[in-house]
C-alpha cells in the first residue's frame, strides 16, 4: 500500500490579495502561510516519508522544506515534479476574479472546465485543464510504481490538486469543478496498492496528529 499525503502550499502574498495565483506568478509565502506549514510540519513530524515531492515554485519548495524540517526522520530528499507545476493562466494570471471583464469566461472558468478548455485557454493563454491532467497524473503513478508501499509527502497547488484528485479518483474532467479548491496548508490522503485505483481517505483536513 503506497500512501499519499498531499499538501497545498501555504498561504502567499498573492493569495492574501485575493488575486489568481495561477502558475506564471510566485510571491512570498505571508506569516500566516509559513506558520501553517510548520504546523503541518508538527502534524507530520512523525511520518517516515519514501519520497517527498515538490512542485518547483517557490512557494510550493518553501512549504515543503519547512514540512521536511519538522519531521523525525529529515533525510528523504526534497524533489522537484515539473509535473506539479501550477496550472498557467495567461492574462488571468494575477487579477482578482472581479478584474476580469468577460463574465461569461469567468463562470466557465470556475464552473464548465470543457468549455474552459475549448473556448477561452487558446485566447487568454491558459493552460488548459486536460493538459495539466496529462502532466500531473504521471507524477503520482510513477512514484506508486517506484515505492509500491511507503509513505510519500507532495506538496502542489489549488488547481494541482483539483485536477490530480478528480483523475485518481476516475471522475471525468467535467466534474472536476465540483468539489471546492484544497484550502492552504490542509492535507489531503489518498491511498493505492496497485497504483491504478485510488481511495480517498480523506480530503481538504486540517492539520492533525497522526497516529
Amino acid at each position: 500500500m503506497t500512501e499519499f499525503y498531499l499538501v497545498r502550499h501555504g498561504e502567499t502574498e498573492i493569495n492574501q490579495r485575493g488575486e489568481i495565483n495561477g502558475g506564471l506568478l510566485d510571491s512570498p509565502l505571508t506569516a500566516k502561510g509559513r506558520a501553517g506549514a510548520k504546523t503541518v510540519g508538527r502534524a507530520l513530524a512523525q511520518q517516515r516519508f519514501v519520497q517527498v515531492l515538490s512542485s518547483p515554485l517557490p512557494r510550493a519548495m518553501t512549504t515543503a522544506q519547512m514540512i521536511v524540517a519538522a519531521n523525525a526522520d529529515p533525510y528523504t530528499p526534497l524533489q522537484a515534479a515539473n509535473g506539479l507545476w501550477e496550472m498557467r493562466l495567461g492574462a488571468w494570471d494575477g487579477k482578482r476574479p472581479d478584474q476580469i471583464e468577460d463574465g461569461l469566461g469567468r463562470e466557465i472558468y470556475f464552473h464548465r472546465p470543457l468549455e474552459f478548455d475549448a473556448d477561452y485557454a487558446p485566447v487568454i493563454g491558459a493552460e488548459r485543464y486536460a493538459e495539466v491532467e496529462r502532466r500531473v497524473v504521471p507524477v503520482i503513478t510513477t512514484a506508486a510504481a517506484a515505492h509500491p508501499s511507503g509513505k510519500i509527502l507532495v506538496v502542489a497547488h489549488g488547481l494541482v490538486f483539483q485536477v490530480l484528485v478528480n483523475a485518481l479518483l476516475g471522475r471525468p474532467l467535467a466534474l472536476l469543478r465540483s468539489l471546492p479548491i484544497l484550502q492552504n496548508t490542509t492535507v489531503t490522503k489518498l491511498n493505492t496498492s496497485d497504483g491504478k485505483h485510488f481511495e480517498l481517505i480523506y480530503r481538504d483536513r486540517p492539520p492533525l496528529i497522526e497516529k
